[in-house]
């Protein structure tokens, strides 16, 4: 899957609502990147996928996936299964 670009709007109780822009390969996970983003307070409005004619300001990395951020912690034979390199 290739990365796209996403607007997500953040905001809630009396604050302005503000958009950030955010690099992910699902609306999901751009919502993973925006939530550092967010400020006490804050809730996610709306994700919606934007053309991206280059102009934009990605406010934040992507999300790592969920198989990279437990890729420390597997263990065992699955992991040195995966290590192992065929000729």
């Amino acid at each position: 899957m290739s990365l796209r670009l996403y607007e997500v709007a953040l905001g809630g109780g009396a604050a302005a609502s503000r958009t950030v822009h955010v690099m992910s390969e699902t609306d999901v996970q751009a919502g993973d990147a925006a939530a550092p983003l967010m400020r006490e307070g804050e809730t996610l409005l709306s994700i919606r996928e934007i053309p991206d004619d280059g102009t934009a300001r990605v406010d934040a990395p992507p999300p790592k996936s969920q198989a990279a951020e437990f890729d420390d912690a597997t263990r065992g034979p699955a992991r040195d299964l995966r290590e192992t390199k065929t000729p």
